[in-house]
């Protein structure tokens, strides 16, 4: 496989013993999921990627270790403009393809049961469990994005201009009821 070839989908458990490493660029506009929630043109938007797959040959778990980087042009919740957002991740990812072997991670481990997820199919005896590497990253990538992008600072342009409440003089109801209670008395 060339340096430039980004893999659609990997045999992580043959790939890892192989020691199979990947580093370049992507745009963007692959990450399909992510560029839906972008604004504006992200044609010239990449996501740096190194990552690579390693075997736990005793505990049967393939790891996918790596780091991506990019910045997602998201709308401002504030402003309703565009604001850059950075998202960068180190991810550690168990890879394995019986639910059985969770219970060997540790407590806090990020772990995928490959064939339970969308990104993953479970091999038969024929054909061996395969990953979209592309998905996989992208599942991690979407746990970064905020629910409400916006700027450090910015001017509230759409926000209507807070009116001054006039207060009017109003009858009181109850008025009535106290006249009346003098008049008993």
């Amino acid at each position: 496989m060339s340096a430039n070839t980004f893999p659609a989908q990997i045999e992580p458990f043959k790939w890892a013993e192989q020691g199979f490493t990947w580093s370049g660029h992507l745009p963007l506009s692959r990450f399909v999921r992510i560029a839906r929630e972008a604004v504006g043109s992200i044609d010239d938007q990449l996501i740096n990627i190194d990552c690579k797959l390693s075997m736990d040959a005793y505990h049967r778990i393939v790891w996918l270790d790596g780091s991506v980087e990019t910045k997602v042009p998201m709308e401002c919740q504030r402003c309703l403009e565009a604001v850059e957002i950075p998202l960068v991740l180190d991810f550690h990812l168990a890879l394995f393809d019986d639910e059985s072997l969770i219970e060997r991670l540790d407590e806090d481990a990020d772990f995928i049961v490959l064939g339970e997820s969308e990104a993953t199919t479970k091999g038969s005896y024929d054909a061996p469990a395969t990953a979209d590497l592309l998905a996989l990253i992208e599942d991690e990538l979407l746990l970064l994005l905020p629910l409400s992008p916006k700027h450090d600072a910015c001017e509230h342009q759409h926000q209507p201009a807070i009116q001054e409440i006039v207060e009017e003089k109003r009858d009181n109801p109850f008025d009535v009821l106290s006249s009346l209670k003098g008049k008993l008395n």
